[in-house]
């Protein structure tokens, strides 16, 4: 008899991982599924309705639940790098004074900055129209990944563009899930966090 418990054991998500193109489909589609569309979008969303209401215990709630979900906890030093330093280049806009008091938090060690909350707050003080700025974050985080396992791996350019335009051109169907199932419960979190 073989054990297979080790074979039901989901193997971590992990973009180092990924030493070949199949590979690094494998990983977009698992990353879509378990991160992208239930936690990070919905968290975008979330933390720019809560930017524009001055939701301020809300946004730190959110800050918290992103810290503890385990979902996260491989992409956490990269997406807080990416938060803290959308933070520091939102420095002119420190009269903002839900943007200045997340900052506070941030520094004090009483939230993290995670990179989907920054973004939905900094699309909040800019008045960016909520499917746009979503668009926007769904091709930064697909060009990231594409481009910067492109650039460590040598992949082919023609291949990578190929998943680029795959997981861009599939980005309206998510936002507007995301979109549409917060307007039937306004005010709730609908990021799933696992």
């Amino acid at each position: 008899m073989s054990d297979n418990s080790s074979m039901s054991k989901k193997v971590p998500l992990e973009i180092e991982s990924v030493t070949n193109i199949k590979n690094l489909r494998n990983f977009l589609a698992r990353y879509e599924k378990e991160v992208f569309c239930d936690i990070e979008l919905p968290a975008v969303h979330s933390a720019y309705w809560f930017a524009n209401r001055g939701q301020f215990k809300e946004l730190l709630s959110l800050d918290a639940k992103l810290t503890a979900s385990p979902a996260l906890q491989c992409f956490s030093e990269e997406s807080l790098h990416v938060g803290r330093q959308h933070l520091r280049m939102l420095k002119p806009m420190y009269d903002q004074r839900m943007l200045q008091r997340f900052r506070k938090c941030v520094i004090n060690g009483e939230a993290k900055g995670w990179n989907p909350i920054v973004f939905g707050v900094f699309l909040s003080i800019h008045s960016v129209p909520v499917r746009e700025g979503l668009l926007q974050f769904g091709r930064q985080t697909w060009s990231g990944f594409i481009n910067g396992i492109k650039d460590k791996r040598g992949f082919l350019e023609s291949e990578c563009l190929e998943l680029l335009d795959h997981y861009v051109n599939r980005l309206p169907r998510w936002i507007e899930n995301v979109v549409v199932e917060s307007n039937t419960s306004p005010g709730t979190l609908k990021a799933n966090f696992r």
